[in-house]
């Protein structure tokens, strides 16, 4: 019987150290959650002036423009170098 009731012990045990690690992770990130969703007030603006210094840096580059370009002509051959005849 003493076996026995040590074995249900140290079963007992194992299960709540699971428990226990399984809860500490799962409050972590909740705790995480919570301290991100408690930056997005700050963050959000910070981030949509960000983008929109991107988007208007890359809608002034000239080669982004469709009508700004201007005529390209013929292409260019290809240079190679001279082979002896």
């Amino acid at each position: 019987m003493l076996a026995i009731g040590i074995i249900v012990g140290l079963i007992g045990a194992a299960v709540g150290i699971v428990a226990s690690a399984v809860g500490g992770l799962v409050g972590i990130a909740f705790g995480l959650l919570g301290g991100c969703v408690g930056l997005l007030p700050h963050l959000l603006p910070v981030v949509l002036i960000t983008i929109g210094i991107i988007w208007l840096v890359k809608g002034s580059n000239a080669r982004n423009v469709t009508g700004a370009r201007a005529n390209q002509g013929d292409t260019a051959r290809p240079q190679r170098p001279c082979t002896p005849r």
